[in-house]
C-alpha cells in the first residue's frame, strides 16, 4: 500500500439496489478529490433500495471496497455511505433565533437556527439525515443567501429537512461495519447525485433531476441555489429488465443484456429494425433461441418508461415547486443511457431534458464517470465539503455525530 496521509484520502460507498460502488479519492491543497481507485460489484441484497438480505450486502460491499483497494492502493478505515429506498421523505420547516445585536453572525448562529427547525417534531420512528437552510430572514431583510457577518437582533430561516426510518439506517450502518469499515457520515441518494450532476445555473434558475437508478427513481429539485425537494419513486430499470424476461421468457442476466445492447424507450426513435437473437428460459442450444425485432422489443419497454417518468411527472407536481424548476430537467444514473429515453422524458414531462454525467472531480475515466456512478462521485464531493469546513470551523457534522453514535449503540447491543 502506498503511504498516503489519512486526513486527505476520503471514501465514497454507494449501496444501491443493482449495485455498490467504492470510490476512492485524494485530497489537494485545495481540498479537490482526485480519484485513486473505484470498484463495483453486482448487489444482489437490496429491494427497491433497501437492504433485504445482509449477508450479500456485506459481500458485495467487502469485493467493491476491496477491488478500490487494490487501485488505490490504500487501506479504508471509513467511508461516506449513501442511503436510499422509498422510506425517504422530505419538508421544509423554519426556524428563530434571537441574536446579541453587538456582534457579527458567525456558524454557530446558524448551526443555532437549524437546531431550532431540527427539533420540531417528527415520528419516532423516523430520523433526520439532513437540515439544510434555504434562505435567511434577518430582521425586516428576506432572501438572504448567507447571513455571516451581518449585524441583527432576529435571524429566521427556512430549512429542508430530509427524514429516513431509522430502522433503514441502522441496517446501513450494521451492514458496513461488518465489513470492518466506520460510517463516517450518511448522505441520500438523491443529494448526491445533483452534487456531482448539477452545474450551478442549473441550480440557481431551478431544476429537478432525476437519477434513474436499478430499483427505484430519486428526485432531487433545486430552486435559487438550494435544494429545496427530494422523493423517491419505487420504479426503476431492474423493472424494465423484469419485463423483456418475462415477455420473451428469457433469463434475467438475457433480459438485462438485451436491455442495455439493443433496447429503445421509445420505438419511434428506432432508425433499424434488426432482429435480436432471444436466448429461451432453460434452454442451453442456440438453435432454440427466438428471435423478435427491436421495435417490438421496445413495444414491451415503452409502457414501463412511460409509467416510471409519470410517476415523475406526478412527484413534481405533488412537490410544489414545479413552477421553480421552469422547463429544465436532468437526467443521470444507469437507465439514463437507455436508447430514446430522454426524447420520451421530454414528451411525457413536457420539459427540456439533458443526460448528465457526473463532473467536478479529477481523475474520472470514461468509465468511471459514467451516470451510474453519480452518486460515488457525488459522494466524495460532499466529504472534500465536509473536510474543508471541518478546517475552517471546528464544529462536528451533525449527521455524522448522530452516525458515530448510533454506531456504538449498535457495537454495544443498545
Amino acid at each position: 500500500m502506498v503511504n498516503r496521509s489519512r486526513n486527505r484520502i476520503i471514501a465514497g460507498l454507494d449501496i444501491g439496489s443493482s449495485k455498490v460502488a467504492c470510490f476512492i479519492a485524494e485530497l489537494d491543497e485545495f481540498y479537490n478529490p482526485h480519484v485513486l481507485g473505484y470498484g463495483q460489484h453486482v448487489s444482489a441484497g437490496l429491494k427497491r433500495g433497501m437492504i433485504v438480505d445482509m449477508d450479500r450486502t456485506e459481500s458485495a460491499i467487502r469485493e467493491a471496497v476491496h477491488a478500490a483497494e487494490d487501485m488505490a492502493g490504500v487501506e479504508l478505515s471509513g467511508v461516506m455511505v449513501s442511503l436510499g429506498g422509498i422510506h425517504l421523505r422530505s419538508h421544509m420547516t423554519d426556524g428563530l433565533v434571537v441574536l446579541n445585536a453587538n456582534h457579527d453572525i458567525t456558524d454557530a448562529d446558524i448551526f443555532k437556527v437549524i437546531d431550532v427547525a431540527r427539533a420540531r417534531q417528527i415520528d419516532g420512528d423516523r430520523q433526520i439525515v439532513h437540515a439544510q437552510a434555504t434562505k435567511y430572514v434577518l430582521d425586516n431583510q428576506s432572501d438572504i443567501r448567507d447571513p455571516r457577518g451581518m449585524t441583527g437582533s432576529r435571524l429566521e430561516a427556512d430549512v429542508h429537512i430530509i427524514s429516513a426510518a431509522t430502522s433503514a439506517i441502522r441496517n446501513v450502518v450494521r451492514c458496513v461495519e461488518r465489513a470492518n469499515l466506520e460510517v463516517q457520515d450518511i448522505v441520500v441518494q438523491p443529494y448526491a447525485s445533483a452534487l456531482a450532476c448539477l452545474v450551478p445555473d442549473e441550480r440557481e434558475l431551478g431544476v429537478a433531476m432525476v437519477d434513474i437508478g436499478g430499483g427505484t427513481c430519486d428526485i432531487a429539485i433545486y430552486a435559487e441555489g438550494a435544494l429545496v425537494h427530494t422523493s423517491v419513486i419505487p420504479v426503476g430499470g431492474q423493472h424494465i429488465t423484469a419485463d423483456i424476461a418475462r415477455g420473451l421468457s428469457t433469463p434475467l442476466a438475457a433480459a438485462e443484456r438485451i436491455k442495455v445492447l439493443h433496447g429503445c424507450a421509445m420505438a419511434s426513435t428506432i432508425v433499424s429494425d434488426d432482429d435480436i437473437q432471444v436466448p429461451s428460459v432453460g434452454e442451453d442450444s442456440a438453435s432454440e433461441a427466438v428471435h423478435i425485432t427491436k421495435s417490438a422489443l421496445a413495444g414491451i419497454i415503452q409502457p414501463r418508461c412511460e409509467e416510471m417518468l409519470e410517476y415523475v411527472r406526478d412527484a413534481i407536481e405533488k412537490s410544489g415547486f414545479e413552477g421553480a424548476i421552469g422547463r429544465r430537467v436532468v437526467l443521470t444514473g444507469g437507465g439514463s443511457q437507455l436508447t430514446g429515453i430522454r426524447q420520451l422524458a421530454e414528451v411525457v414531462l413536457d420539459k427540456s431534458v439533458r443526460v448528465a454525467r457526473p463532473a467536478g472531480v479529477q481523475g474520472l475515466t470514461d468509465l468511471s464517470g459514467a451516470p451510474q456512478f453519480a452518486t460515488a462521485v457525488g459522494l466524495l464531493m460532499y466529504g472534500a465539503r465536509q473536510v474543508a469546513q471541518a478546517g475552517r470551523v471546528k464544529a462536528p457534522s451533525k449527521v455524522g455525530a448522530w452516525v458515530s453514535g448510533l454506531g456504538k449503540m449498535l457495537r454495544f447491543g443498545v
